[in-house]
């Protein structure tokens, strides 16, 4: 093969950017053209494009196509320079053996280069690759052979996570639910969708038409649905609040809270190597060494936490409640998250004002994480209310109880709205529903700490066999609302006033509580009564189907009023409203709602708060007195309402009622 001499390539180098003109050799090719390139200015240690060059067959593969790899000697510091320079020269990756003298006879500086290039064969310093088809030199390094070496360690680390995800992965040591990207992902996508519904699905239907209802029903209802969804696949604080949520029966139309009361019975389990872990790292122990027993299957799973019974080295049967060992990192993370989509979501539908959720997670939920806190609160409530014989509180053992592990005593029972439980085991469930109503009504009005969890999973009931009468075991103590004491009184007086139907009071009071102009449905939202029902009375009439179905409609139609008007109201006001839906959800399921027997509870109460109050701020002995004189007198009437009602439904008062109508017919 010839070597001609083609059209020198032009190159600037150096400080005082002298050109100098470097001589290409390359065998003669035919349909190839000239080329002039621009060489940059380098140190020697970047990477340089050149161009083809005929030695690269003896570096890559024998036909010169494909990647090849070779190395160079280590320039000294001086000579990087003059190499970068002079590399225009070694285009030249297709010489034989025999080609080899020509180049060596070039200038001293250039064959310095060339032989450079003839040596990549045979040391690894340094690599380039290789053009497929043009046979040029792509890419060359000149760091020795570090990059050779890294890519190698890149490849094998890439193999190695790859191996490892799979093998955690199958063996449910890794969790996808665990990376934020993939939270954070899921909860973006599902609020999207749910926003596209809400603005495509009714936007071509006329307002307050049957087809626009009809849709807007289905509209919920998918969107409930995908909320669960999201809930379920998340975990944790989602769960919570879509607990939370499920929980407002006649605050939130019936497709969202019907969806979303599944969740308390979906809750996630943790394993047995997670619980293990928690224990160790909180108690410095494993469980073979604190415990006899342990049962791996928990006997119950809330969003936070899950609760195993146990049995200890001295024989004590204990509920062992251990939290999820994930929340606490997530829950701070999720809140902000939640907080950022909901005030996307406002901007696109302004009446949406769901604020107020988040809110109250932000400054609930680091309380509910806290263990120790939570058994606080019970060992408080259970002094608080010790004059009610049936009410049961679990005794807390506190030297193996941490913020993350709660060791409390052992009890066990039929849940609270469970009434075929009640009737096998021949307990009362009148009795059950007016102790619960005496419970709250003491916690409400008159010592302000409300335990607002009621949910029938941490209240249970149970038999006594040495009395017969049936106890109250309430658990789950680690979300209480504290009531401000003015609070407090204007909610006593806002609920006599309901009581009365005294409908100017009723207005006064709600509009003291932040109500405003929407006092009518913020005593509806009270009551779950209807407007008509709290003119005339509540506990004038229980409440009937059709009343029950129009406020659940009702709650779908108002609910940007709803929404409204649970941001103006006081935040401590939020709990009690979820707090009264649970009540009512289990006397529903007693049978036993607004019964008369419980509006007389609330009204002792109200009237004992009241008292008690006026006392504390009158200096009067005469003025004193009189509030006590009215308490009583107030009380006996309540006493007497409720003696003639019992005699109204019982046998002897039929009797009664009998004799005295004959009685006055005989007179006539």
């Amino acid at each position: 093969m010839e070597i001609r001499r083609r059209r020198p390539l032009v190159s600037f180098t150096g400080r005082s950017r002298a050109r100098r003109r470097t001589r290409a050799w390359r065998p003669e090719r035919p349909g190839r053209g000239f080329e002039r390139r621009r060489l940059p200015r380098s140190s020697g240690r970047s990477a340089v494009t050149a161009a083809p060059g005929p030695r690269q067959a003896a570096v890559g593969s024998p036909s010169g196509l494909g990647q090849g790899t070779g190395t160079v000697p280590a320039a000294p510091a001086g000579n990087r320079r003059s190499l970068a320079v002079t590399w225009g020269t070694l285009r030249c990756a297709k010489l034989c053996e025999s080609q080899r003298s020509h180049l060596t006879q070039a200038p001293r500086g250039k064959a310095q280069a060339r032989l450079t290039l003839l040596k990549l064969h045979n040391e690894k310093q340094a690599s380039f690759s290789v053009k497929p088809r043009s046979g040029r030199i792509s890419r060359l390094h000149l760091d020795g052979g570090s990059s050779v070496m890294a890519l190698r360690a890149l490849k094998f680390a890439s193999l190695t996570a790859a191996a490892s995800g799979i093998y955690l992965y199958g063996n449910k040591f890794l969790d996808p639910n665990d990376f934020g990207v993939v939270r954070v992902g899921r909860a973006i996508a599902t609020t999207a969708v749910i926003t596209y519904d809400y603005l495509t699905s009714l936007r071509s239907v006329p307002y307050g038409s049957e087809e626009y209802e009809f849709l807007k029903s289905q509209v919920h209802l998918r969107s409930a649905e995908r909320l669960r969804e999201l809930c379920c696949s998340n975990r944790g604080t989602f769960i919570k609040v879509g607990q939370h949520l499920g929980a407002l029966d006649y605050l939130l139309p019936e497709e969202y809270t019907r969806t979303l009361k599944v969740l308390h019975s979906q809750a996630p389990q943790s394993t047995r190597q997670e619980i293990e872990q928690v224990i160790r790292e909180d108690l410095g122990k494993e469980i073979k060494e604190l415990f006899i027993s342990f049962e791996d299957t928990p006997l119950g799973a809330a969003s936070l936490a899950q609760v195993h019974k146990a049995v200890l080295q001295d024989g004590r049967t204990v509920a062992v409640k251990i939290q999820h060992p994930k929340v606490q990192a997530q829950s701070s993370k999720d809140i902000l998250l939640m907080e950022v989509l909901l005030l996307v979501v406002k901007q696109i539908f302004p009446d949406f004002e769901f604020m107020w959720l988040v809110e109250e997670a932000k400054k609930n939920l680091p309380l509910e994480l806290d263990f120790l806190h939570e058994g606080r609160n019970a060992e408080k409530v259970a002094h608080m209310l010790k004059n009610f014989d049936f009410l049961k509180v679990p005794r807390i053992y506190w030297e193996l109880s941490t913020s993350r592990v709660l060791l409390m005593e052992f009890m066990e029972g039929g849940q609270v709205n469970d009434r075929a439980y009640m009737e096998r085991n021949g307990i009362n469930v009148n009795e059950v529903s007016r102790n619960l109503g005496k419970l709250y009504s003491e916690m409400i009005f008159v010592n302000g700490f409300v335990h607002c969890d009621p949910h029938p999973g941490n209240v249970l009931v149970k038999k006594c066999p040495a009395s017969g009468k049936a106890h109250i075991i309430l658990l789950d103590h680690g979300l209480y609302q504290v009531l401000s004491e003015s609070f407090r009184m204007d909610y006593c007086r806002l609920w006599q006033a309901l009581i009365k139907a005294d409908m100017k009071r009723v207005q006064k009071y709600s509009r003291r509580l932040g109500a405003g102009d929407l006092y009518p449905l913020f005593a509806c939202m009270l009551t779950a009564r209807s407007w008509e029902s709290v003119n005339r009375g509540i506990d004038q009439s229980p409440v009937s189907a059709s009343e029950d179905m129009e406020i659940r409609s009702n709650a779908a139609a108002y609910l940007p009023q709803i929404t409204q008007l649970l941001n103006n109201v006081p935040r401590q006001m939020l709990l009690l409203l979820k707090t009264n839906d649970l009540l009512r959800g289990i006397e529903s399921a007693l049978h036993t709602r607004a019964s008369a027997s419980s509006f007389l509870n609330m009204s002792r109460c109200c009237i004992r708060a009241v008292s008690t109050y006026q006392r504390s701020k009158s200096h009067s002995l005469y003025r004193r007195a009189q509030i006590s004189l009215t308490e009583a007198l107030s009380l006996w009437q309540i006493n007497l309402y409720e003696l003639f009602l019992w005699l109204k439904g019982s046998q002897l008062g039929n009797w009664v009622i009998a004799l005295l109508r004959r009685m006055q017919h005989f007179t006539y």
